[in-house]
């Protein structure tokens, strides 16, 4: 069990970390959007959702180390995880209202849906087992959402994905201090 002071620390330093994560994860959605109009930029969108774990990872690592003295229990790591990609979904939540509201404009979605209906697009969802008339259903009904419900749906994805990272995240950097044997 932690003392009040101790998880005031993990959640200060939850709050910083968290913003570094939203910070990432908002250059990896401007990546996704200009992937669209200049598919070069798509290699920072997969970056992104690669470097997501390892920058994760790093950050309770040395949360870890620097602050903990090189010690910290499964719970405390998986709390700290949580907090923190929990405030990176606020935070990612935020920018992707912030961006819908006022500068897509509808772009995200006409070209997703100008996309599908390519001919090569379609023979290669036909060659996935998809149904592209389906996906471009599926794009037209998600093309009438509200910003605020396309950026809670961002937000439950973020949080649910995060979450899941999270435990294996924290069972990877937990690590108790060995305990010294007298002679």
């Amino acid at each position: 069990m932690i003392s009040q002071e101790e998880y005031i620390q993990l959640k200060a330093f939850a709050r910083q970390d968290g913003l570094l994560i939203g910070a990432l994860w908002i250059i990896t959605f401007g990546c996704f959007v200009g992937s669209m109009s200049a598919p070069d930029i798509q290699i920072g969108f997969i970056a992104g959702v690669i470097a997501t774990p390892f920058v994760m990872y790093y950050r309770l690592k040395r949360f870890r180390n620097n602050i903990l003295g090189g010690s910290i229990s499964y719970g405390r790591a998986l709390t700290f995880c949580l907090l923190t990609t929990a405030y990176a979904s606020l935070i990612i939540a935020a920018a992707t209202m912030i961006y819908m509201t006022f500068f897509d404009d509808g772009m995200l979605m006409s070209t997703l849906q100008r996309n599908i209906t390519m001919p090569e697009m379609q023979q290669s969802l036909k060659q996935a087992g998809m149904d592209p008339e389906k996906l471009e259903t599926q794009l037209a009904e998600m093309g009438r959402l509200r910003p605020i419900d396309f950026t809670f749906s961002i937000f439950f994805n973020c949080i649910i994905t995060s979450g899941l990272m999270a435990i294996v995240i924290a069972l990877a950097g937990k690590r108790q201090k060995r305990q010294e044997q007298s002679n």
